[in-house]
Formats: structure tokens, C-alpha cells, sequence
């Protein structure tokens, strides 16, 4: 008996000591399971049919499937998560959350050193907002405010210049005392856009005499999402219920990673939905030199593919079958993370006739024509919610040319007065948006309110 005792001693020492001697040999490997564990819906309670499949097997596979979630970390999607340190500090109602931008020299940069952390896109520190509602729900909210190339520079240069109200008024969405506002207990963080690259580039462009402040051009998207998402998941780790939720180049940002960066923090359990407003991410690809170009708009698109390095992200099977091309439509991207994630649902909301996007759309310093914009949005933004009905629906308001909804609307010749509330009295064929969004966040019961919209086409006057 004694033989026995110590003989069952000795394997119980030897399987622990090579337990222990694996973990402190694989902690990447015990991250990447770990990863995979978080993308197996387990909570039953959380099932609600949101797939627009009809198969057994696919609507038991809930969530971001563990192949999609591979391929994402295989191009390196989720590389900056877990790498930025902040130090918080208070700012009104909010907290601000301060990045340190980590120079290190190097003699290839025009000033000798260059930023190795989250940093906006001249090279100046990057910092995000935090609110605390109910620690449940989550809105992730990424600011817009242009896009820079190579000799195009209409962007946002400086964080500090982004950040929300300190005390209100709170415009939009951000209002927490209206009746009407879906997300007014929701936790927030705020990220302010200044990366030039739409929340999705990763490259410093060293010299560019045309750029103001700077002679590099620090296209740093990726990078300070991700510093944002380790600050939402320090800050808001319990949150269950989130809505990543971008305005116009930050709606381009949401239609691309942010949500994928998501899935990673908080995993398949989140009831995770993507409002987009006012990001159409579709373009005038131009003439390429195949077809007797170049022109002006396809020179936007090899400068913004060439300047951004953003299609180093896309998983390798959407680059496979053509849906992820970086002198294509970026819809694709959206399309793919559809097909792979079978409980995320998305919103889109636009006016056909959107100055703003009309100019940045046509890519040769014009607008594009109000018609010719309203059939490429719909013809993108359209495919995806034939292909998923369920769980793709746009809110297309025709007849307006303002820009997006859920912050302070910019002035135009047709509107001239700037619109803060513009979230809460915005229709479409009778529908209020804020009813629409509700639905759309709500879920379950409610999404007989939330139908895809896309009123007849109205002309507004072109000055």
C-alpha cells in the first residue's frame, strides 16, 4: 500500500512540475487558447437567432467562428492590443486617458526620432475619453473628421483638439438625460480621430513637404484603436451589451477592425452591434492604367492603399476570393465578417446626398454628383443586406445633404445652421432615427422597429 501511495505521490509531483514548466515555456500559447475559448458561445441566454442562416449547425456556431478569429490574428489584426500604457487624469465628467507616444531615436526619421506608441498623425501624444454608466453596456464611439494622403490633407491633426465637452451640453448621442436617446446609461469611450487613415492605417510616410507641422506622416489608425480598446478593457471589463459606433472617417474605422477588436476583448458572449454614420467606405476607384488611366480618383486610391498600409489587416480567405482588395470597394471587409460572424448585426445610416462624402468619395478634389453618390452607396451598402437581411439595414435619407447624425451636423448651403440634435429629429419615410436605433440596439422584441429604409430619391439644390 505504502508503494502505491508514494508511486501515485510522485506522478501527482511530476504532472505538476511539467504543468508548471509549460506554462512558463508557453504563455503565447496559452493566450492564443485562451483567445479561441472566448470565441465559443457558451451562455445560453444569449441565444436569439440573430444568424441568417437557417442551418442547425450554423446557428450553434454563434459569434465570430475560431477559423475567422485565427486568420485575423495571422495578419496581425489584434498585434497592438495589450502593448499601450495611459495615465488617467480627470477631465470634466469624463476621464481622460493620456498615451505615451515612446520616442526612440532613429536616424531615418527627418527629425531623428520617431513615436514607437499610440500617436496622432503629426507625432503629438493621442489620449481617449472614458464615462461610467451601467458597467454593462458599452458604446465605443470613434470621431470622424477627414482623411490624409499623399498631396491631400484634409484631417484632423491634434488629439487635444477632439476631445468632447468637458461638462455639456452632450449633442447626440451622448445626451445621457434624453427619453429618447438608446444609449443615454450606456458607459462610453470616446477616441478621437487624428491618425490621417480612418482608424485602419499602419505606416509612417517620413517626408512630405506638403504636410502642415510636420515632415512625417504618422498613419497610426490600428495603433490607437487599439490603445482605446485596452483602456475600454481596463475601465469597462463587465460589459456585456456594446455598440461600436463610428461618424464619418470614424464610420469607415467601424466598418472595418473596430469590431473585430471587439470580439477579441470581450469575446462571442457580447451582444456586439455596429452603427456606421456617415462612413460610406466605398469610393470612385477611378481609371486604373490597365483601362487607359491613370486619373485623379485612382491615384486617391493607390495613394491612400500605398500611404495606409491597411490591407496588410484583411484575413487572408477574403483576399482569396477577391472581396478584399485594396483598390476595390472596402465593403468587402463587412461582408466577410458577416459571413464569419453570425451574431453581429450592423447599421448604416447616410444621406444620399452628403456633401461632405460626396467630395471625399470622388477622390479628384470635386464632388461627386448627388446621383451618381446615391447609386454607389446603394449598390454597396445594398448587396450586404440582401446577402444578410437579418442583420445589415441602412437608413438612407434622401433630399438632405448634411453629414451623419450623431454628432453636431456641419452647416451646407442647404442647411445652413449646424444641427446637434439632428439624431433625435432625422426621419426617413415616417421614421424617426432614434426609434430605428432603438430597435437596432434593443434587439429581440423591438427589431419589428428596425427595418432597412431607403426613402425615393429627392434632388436638393447644388450651389
Amino acid at each position: 500500500m505504502k508503494r502505491l501511495i508514494y508511486f501515485l505521490l510522485f506522478v501527482c509531483l511530476s504532472a505538476a512540475s511539467g504543468t508548471a514548466l509549460a506554462d512558463r515555456n508557453s504563455d503565447k500559447e496559452y493566450e492564443r487558447a485562451s483567445a479561441d475559448a472566448r470565441h465559443q458561445h457558451r451562455n445560453a441566454d444569449d441565444r436569439d437567432d440573430d444568424s441568417d442562416s437557417d442551418s442547425d449547425s450554423d446557428r450553434r456556431s454563434k459569434g465570430l467562428n475560431r477559423a475567422a478569429a485565427k486568420e485575423l490574428r495571422d495578419a496581425g489584426v489584434d498585434k497592438y492590443l495589450g502593448t499601450s500604457r495611459s495615465v488617467a487624469s480627470d477631465y470634466g465628467v469624463w476621464t481622460r486617458h493620456d498615451f505615451d507616444p515612446a520616442y526612440v531615436p532613429d536616424e531615418t526619421y527627418p527629425a531623428g526620432a520617431r513615436p514607437d506608441g499610440p500617436v496622432c498623425i503629426a507625432g503629438t501624444p493621442y489620449s481617449v475619453f472614458t464615462r461610467k454608466g451601467n458597467p454593462k453596456k458599452l458604446l465605443i464611439f470613434l470621431q470622424g473628421g477627414g482623411a490624409c494622403w499623399q498631396g491631400f490633407t484634409r484631417c484632423n491633426i491634434l488629439a487635444e483638439d477632439q476631445a468632447p465637452p468637458a461638462d455639456g451640453p452632450f449633442p447626440g448621442v451622448f445626451d445621457p438625460t434624453s427619453p429618447d436617446n438608446p444609449f443615454a446609461d450606456y458607459s462610453v469611450i470616446y477616441m478621437p480621430y487624428c491618425d490621417g487613415s480612418t482608424f485602419g492605417g499602419d505606416n509612417d510616410v517620413k517626408v512630405d513637404p506638403d504636410f502642415p507641422f510636420a515632415p512625417t506622416r504618422h498613419h497610426r489608425g490600428l495603433r490607437n484603436m487599439s490603445a482605446g480598446m485596452d483602456v475600454a478593457a481596463a475601465t469597462f471589463p463587465k460589459a456585456r451589451k456594446i455598440t461600436v459606433m463610428g461618424h464619418s472617417a470614424g464610420g469607415v474605422g467601424v466598418a472595418a477592425f473596430t469590431p473585430f477588436l471587439a470580439r477579441f476583448v470581450y469575446g462571442n458572449n457580447a451582444k456586439l452591434t455596429v452603427y456606421n454614420d456617415a462612413g460610406p467606405i466605398a469610393v470612385n476607384l477611378g481609371t486604373p492604367p490597365a483601362l487607359g488611366g491613370p486619373d485623379l480618383p485612382w491615384l486617391s486610391v493607390f495613394a491612400r492603399q500605398n500611404d495606409w498600409k491597411f490591407q496588410q489587416f484583411y484575413p487572408q480567405s477574403c483576399v482569396d476570393d477577391g472581396r478584399c482588395n485594396a483598390f476595390g470597394q472596402q465593403t468587402g471587409i463587412i461582408d466577410w465578417r458577416l459571413e464569419n460572424d453570425s451574431t453581429i448585426r450592423e447599421a448604416f445610416y447616410e444621406t444620399d446626398s452628403d456633401r461632405t462624402n460626396r467630395f471625399f468619395a470622388q477622390g479628384d478634389g470635386s464632388r461627386m454628383d448627388p446621383e451618381v453618390y446615391r447609386d454607389l452607396i446603394l449598390t454597396e451598402h445594398g448587396a450586404l443586406n440582401a446577402a444578410y437581411p437579418k442583420r445589415y439595414k441602412r437608413f438612407i435619407v434622401s433630399g438632405d445633404d448634411t453629414h451623419g447624425a450623431v454628432q453636431v451636423t456641419a452647416p451646407t448651403p442647404n442647411f445652413p445652421v449646424p444641427q446637434p440634435f439632428s439624431f433625435y429629429t432625422q426621419e426617413a419615410n415616417g421614421t424617426r432615427l432614434t426609434d430605428w436605433v432603438n430597435g437596432f440596439v434593443r434587439g429581440k422584441g423591438h427589431r419589428s422597429d428596425w427595418e432597412d429604409i431607403v426613402e425615393d430619391y429627392v434632388p436638393v439644390p447644388i450651389p
